[in-house]
């Protein structure tokens, strides 16, 4: 009798606790970041009923560590991907277009061929230079502004990571108190990983579980950003990120992954090649032009001067007009060796023998431009792509864990059915019990 009895009241308290686990499911079923929790049984011993060993979160660590890779491809992507569809339009506009310039000034010089000595010609070719001039000083504005958003944002992102680190850290010593009084951590370990989640927009991680409840966690190259309570601290030079940890300190490269990976990416691989390519093509169009015009003799009968001038440390930043050349200074006659060897004038202010040289030497960089423009348009049609890729595999990630450790209202309406019959079923043993005790003293 007594055994029946301790065995009924522990499946009524077991079921009990079943009820309340299920119920506070329900309640959570919108909550965001939640765990769905299990009651665990498990026999007493020999006919001695059941006890609740713990009440755990449903949850599968390869989940979460899916979601968190696929969260960080996706943001790395997604951050870069801003940065390299600008480069593409800027460098693509027809306002702004390298090609469309040249053209200009390539047929302003073969106006000039009719009438080379003409100075409303001469005054055209000059203008039209000078508006080459204007759109890469634009191109070079636009690019610099790029680098001082890109910059900023790099600073509010390694903000983020060292807020979230440090929240990380406090969690993590919550959920060891917790762990080692024997206290409930369902809640705080949920906190934790949303906490983590966030983290891995930021960079790409690892993570890695301790036995006292505690997470570690590290770049995907190893660098430590947080070690039990212990978090690393970020740096930000302009575009230069590094973290910070104890005493060790280490730079941060695109391969880190993550928002912070993809706008590092965005400087190391979108906009400090286009500014070396485009600084390559102007100062390699300069060369070309002024040498061309150099073989050449101005309206006075004077060797030619160059037209355009650049700091060859910057030359798109530096790119301009000669400011001493004026029109009667542009060198269209032609030029040949005298009866002595030395390089003389072809002809008078008429002679244009010089002007084809100088138009072949305009349109020796167009080549190189429309290969940049193709090549931004390459990379960013297959960062969309990357964009489109990993979301839909972090889209699926999410609904993988959701599946498992999401509320499914029909599955705990089921459990609470089930539950409430096991706690009515063990009431009737202990109802049957006490009549069959009752039945037994009245026969005494």
């Amino acid at each position: 009798m007594p055994g029946m009895l301790s065995n009924a009241l522990s499946g009524l308290n077991a079921a009990n606790v079943a009820l309340t686990v299920s119920g506070n499911n329900v309640a959570n079923s919108a909550t965001v970041g939640y765990s769905r929790q299990a009651a665990q049984f498990a026999t007493s011993g020999n006919l001695n009923g059941v006890v609740v060993n713990n009440v755990d979160r449903v949850v599968n660590g390869f989940y979460n560590q899916d979601i968190w890779r696929t969260q960080s491809d996706a943001s790395f992507y997604n951050s870069k991907q801003s940065y390299l569809g600008y480069a593409e339009e800027l460098l693509g506009t027809d306002s702004l277009n390298f090609n469309d310039a040249i053209s200009t000034i390539a047929d302003a010089l073969s106006s000039a061929l009719t009438a080379p000595e003409s100075p409303a010609y001469r005054q055209e070719v000059l203008s039209s230079a000078a508006s080459l001039v204007n759109k890469m000083a634009q191109i070079n504005g636009a690019i610099s502004d790029q680098r001082d958003q890109l910059g900023l944002q790099l600073g509010e992102t390694a903000s983020s990571v060292d807020t979230t680190l440090q929240k990380l850290a406090d969690y993590n010593e919550k959920i060891r108190t917790a762990t080692a009084n024997g206290d409930a951590t369902a809640a705080l370990k949920d906190s934790r990983e949303q906490l983590v989640t966030s983290l891995a927009s930021y960079v790409g991680i690892s993570v890695s579980e301790q036995r006292d409840g505690s997470i570690n966690i590290s770049t995907n190259n190893g660098s430590p950003l947080l070690v039990g309570s212990q978090a690393a601290k970020m740096t930000v030079d302009r575009t230069d990120v590094s973290i910070t940890f104890g005493r060790q300190q280490f730079g941060l490269t695109s391969n880190v992954g993550g928002s912070l990976g993809g706008l590092i990416g965005a400087d190391t691989d979108v906009l400090t090649p286009t500014v070396d390519a485009m600084s390559s093509i102007l100062s390699q169009l300069a060369d070309d032009v002024n040498s061309a015009l150099s073989q050449g003799f101005d309206l006075n009968g004077d060797a030619g001067i160059p037209l355009f001038t650049y700091d060859a440390a910057d030359p798109l930043g530096t790119f301009a007009v000669n400011p001493a050349i004026t029109t009667d200074k542009l060198a269209f006659i032609g030029g040949e060796y005298d009866a002595g060897g030395n390089w003389v004038a072809a002809g008078g202010v008429g002679d244009n023998s010089n002007i084809q040289s100088v138009v072949d030497s305009f349109k020796s960089q167009s080549n190189n431009y429309s290969l940049l423009v193709g090549r931004l348009a390459s990379q960013s049609s297959e960062n969309q792509s990357n964009v489109a890729t990993t979301q839909a595999l972090n889209d699926n990630a999410v609904a993988a864990r959701d599946n498992l450790s999401g509320v499914n209202l029909d599955e705990e309406a089921s459990n609470i059915l089930y539950y409430q019959q096991m706690y009515q079923a063990n009431a009737k043993v202990i109802s049957i019990a006490d009549e069959t005790f009752q039945t037994l003293l009245n026969m005494f």
